[in-house]
């Protein structure tokens, strides 16, 4: 005969349990067990206080921060004797454990949203960062002032390499412009998903005095792939909808159809000169399109059509924006040509839209959010994908899985990239996929082995695509080029210094005739990993040349 299990009268931290508590755990108790899987906890001023934080924020390293703060000694008696686990911690930051592990061990992360999103999660004190938050202006100390001359582009010293660079969020606009600045009064992001709702978007960001171009706040998290959920869960209004009835010029079918060979033309544009040079002319006609959306009077197939259209203009808006390095700019122009696809019951050009977000957000250190974008596109084109769009997304899914160290999720989506274009004929033959064949996908997988840490199998496949690449994509060699300069940098059976600063000088020779940023991470990297051969004449030589593309 079992003997009857006693009550448990009191809780482990002393309180007494009342009777009908079938737990082990006080109320107060159970609500901080809660608490702790939700947010970081609040700490004390000394907790910063120690040598391993002193040693990471003297380092500039946002990794090694984080990993003084969840093995801090503070979080024993909550987390357990080893801190706050890696996957805790990437549940508060929004990535997977394995993206944590590499954000800790591999180098500082430069991206300035990047390390502000980490600073307002961890809630470091501002004084301890290098780096100034929105609002809030740090006083550098001597020490600082003085490194900062000694290694300023003009210097003649240690090449500069400046931990912020453009980022599309910019100056803290005054009051009468916050609308850019708080998502949650955004028209782009809470505007309805309907047809008026798309204008209100669109007209909204085509301009007026309440946005500024460089104002808006870089969205990260559920914020950011709130959208993608509303295009795949929200049915398309009825085409009837889509008519106009205003007393405006009246659009005809062949204006459309001379916009559409202008998108043709400025995406032929970008690739040659960058989407520098592109931006300025892409937000001008987006603009001039709203504006007929808004006040001109159309047919129902007409105003599908100037959808469509608005829907490739925000992308290549959006595209150019990134490319610039104007990053909040470039997603609000991806979800305002999201809405308009949407609108316009475009499904595969959506999906196109939300491969390209999920580009920038690999780019700008959020791969989860990249795998999300993914699914959701995937989620919504099933059963009417062609190859090519399917190939596009495989490939997206594949540079986010490098992303985060995720080797064989990087292998398996690559692999049905590749099957994919295989099986590419005319009739699948996209117009904005026009760039995607067997080389971009050669070409990618050789990136993606370099950040996968495996730069041997990245340079053979990098020699063969850049081999192949055609002529007018000068800004895709010139990143492909710079990558094969850093695999070629880095140790291993494949290290050639010489072959390094070779093809470092070929890609700055290429930079020189772009208006592009995207260039500038890929050059940082190289750089890295040559200063410790700046002894030699030829990468002293390319060092020096490289600080304006760097620090540009």
């Amino acid at each position: 005969m079992t003997s009857k299990q006693p009550w448990q009268y009191y809780c482990h931290c002393g309180t007494r349990l009342a009777k009908d508590n079938s737990g082990h755990q006080c109320a107060s108790c159970e609500r901080l067990s809660r608490d702790k899987l939700i947010a970081p906890p609040e700490v004390p001023p000394e907790f910063w206080q120690t040598e391993q934080f002193r040693e990471a924020f003297a380092a500039q390293h946002m990794g090694w921060v984080a990993r003084a703060y969840r093995t801090h000694p503070y979080h024993h008696a909550v987390y357990g004797p080893h801190g706050i686990s890696q996957t805790l911690l990437g549940q508060w930051v929004g990535l997977r454990q394995p993206h944590v592990s590499r954000f800790e061990n591999g180098p500082p992360t430069q991206h300035l949203d990047t390390l502000r999103h980490w600073t307002r999660v961890l809630r470091i004190p501002p004084e301890l960062l290098w780096f100034d938050m929105p609002g809030k202006k740090r006083q550098l100390t001597a020490a600082e002032s003085a490194a900062a001359d000694l290694l300023s582009p003009a210097s003649n010293g240690v090449l500069a390499l400046p931990a912020e660079q453009s980022n599309g969020a910019g100056p803290a606009p005054q009051p009468e412009h916050d609308l850019a600045n708080d998502p949650a009064h955004d028209p782009i992001l809470v505007a309805p998903w309907n047809h008026r709702g798309t204008v209100e978007a669109v007209v909204v960001l085509s301009g007026g005095v309440r946005v500024k171009r460089r104002g808006f706040l870089f969205l990260t998290g559920a914020t950011l792939t709130a959208p993608a959920h509303q295009w795949l869960v929200r049915e398309p209004e009825m085409p009837e909808m889509l008519g106009s009835g205003l007393s405006g010029q009246r659009v005809s079918g062949e204006l459309v159809t001379r916009l559409r060979a202008m998108a043709g033309e400025l995406r032929q544009m970008d690739d040659v000169a960058g989407g520098g040079s592109v931006l300025a002319m892409a937000q001008q006609t987006f603009a001039w399109v709203a504006g007929l959306l808004d006040q001109a009077s159309y047919s129902e197939h007409t105003g599908r059509a100037l959808y469509i259209m608005l829907a490739e203009l925000g992308q290549l808006c959006g595209w150019s924006a990134f490319d610039a390095g104007e990053h909040g700019l470039a997603q609000r122009y991806y979800i305002a040509g999201l809405r308009a696809a949407h609108t316009a019951d475009d499904r595969p050009f959506g999906a196109h839209i939300l491969a390209n977000l999920a580009y920038q957000a690999i780019n700008q250190g959020q791969p989860v959010e990249a795998v999300t974008f993914v699914d959701t596109a995937l989620a919504g084109t099933r059963g009417k994908a062609t190859p090519a769009q399917l190939a596009e997304l495989q490939l997206r899914r594949a540079q986010a899985c490098a992303a985060t160290g995720d080797a064989p999720g990087c292998t398996a989506a690559i692999s049905q990239a590749r099957s994919y274009v295989e099986r590419l004929t005319p009739d699948d033959d996209l117009p904005y996929l026009y760039w995607l064949d067997a080389t971009a996908i050669t070409v990618n997988t050789g990136t993606c082995m370099l950040e996968l840490g495996q730069p041997e199998k990245a340079v053979p496949l990098l020699d063969e695509g850049i081999a192949q690449f055609s002529a007018p994509f000068v800004r895709d060699r010139q990143l492909f080029v710079t990558r094969q300069a850093e695999a070629r940098a880095r140790p291993g059976k494949q290290h050639d210094l010489d072959a390094a600063v070779e093809l470092g000088m070929e890609s700055l020779d290429l930079a020189e005739h772009l208006n592009s940023r995207l260039g500038a991470e890929p050059h940082r990297a190289l750089c890295l990993h040559l200063q410790p051969h700046a002894q030699v004449p030829a990468v002293r030589e390319f060092l020096d040349r490289a600080k304006g593309v760097v620090a540009g």
